[in-house]
Formats: structure tokens, sequence, C-alpha cells
């Protein structure tokens, strides 16, 4: 019978170490719009309570992901910068990139330089663990 306790010691001390460790990343997505716009292009950076920080980029659409291992409250920052015009890119020998697949400098707009900050975009955010669903509105 105690051999029987110690396996089963065993088995539950296994078991929670399992359970232990990285309990997988948070994943932060959304839309991030500038007076009811898209952002078009850019990054997301998020900076916690603690000083940790993660960031993602935010597609040509305006949507974003940041994966992170952090969690709680957050600041904010987002930043865009206009894309290169593809008409001047240099060929590097290779076959010329697909026009449909390159950014497209009109689309692009200033966001406010302010909002490139987490200290003066006046944006938080709070992330819990798992999947978050978070849009940024900009004014």
């Amino acid at each position: 019978m105690r051999i029987h306790s110690r396996i089963a010691l065993f088995v539950f001390a296994g078991a929670g170490l399992l359970g232990c460790g990285k309990t997988g990343e948070t994943t932060i997505t959304g839309t991030v719009k500038y007076q009811n716009k898209p952002v078009y292009g850019g990054y997301v950076l998020l900076v916690f309570d603690d000083n940790n920080q993660a960031q993602g980029s935010v597609g040509y659409d305006g949507t974003y992901t940041v994966s992170s291992p952090f969690t709680g409250h957050a600041r904010v920052a987002v930043g865009s910068n206009k894309p290169a015009d593809p008409s001047q890119a240099k060929s590097r020998g290779g076959p010329p990139p697909d026009a449909s697949k390159l950014p497209d400098p009109t689309k692009w707009f200033e966001v406010p330089g302010k909002y490139a900050d987490p200290a003066t975009s006046g944006k938080e955010i709070t992330v819990s663990g798992g999947k978050n669903s978070i849009d940024i509105d900009l004014e």
C-alpha cells in the first residue's frame, strides 16, 4: 500500500508540473482607426504597468495583431510611416514584385505623432489571458 501511495503522489506531482510554466501566448487583435478611417500600415506598442512591452504590426486594412505573454493594464502607442512608392523601387535582379501585393502610398495618411508615444497617446487597454479583441480608436 505504501508503494501505491508513492506512485499516486508521483503521478499527481507530475501532472502538477505539466500545468506549470508558460500557459500560452495572449493574442490581441482589432482594428486601429484615426478619425474613423483604418490606419494604413504601422505598429501598435503596448507598455504594461510593470514596463513589459509587446508590439505588433498594423496591416494596410487597419487590422493589427499583438502576441504577448503579458496581461493587465497597458498604455498604447500607434505609429504609421508612409510606405515607399513601389514604382521607385529598384530591381535587384529578380523578377519584379507583384504590384497588387505592394502598399499604395496614396492611401496612407499621417497619424499625429502624439499617438506614437504611450505617455502622450491617451490610449489605454486592459488585456486578459487568451484571445482579446480590442479596437483602438484615435481621435
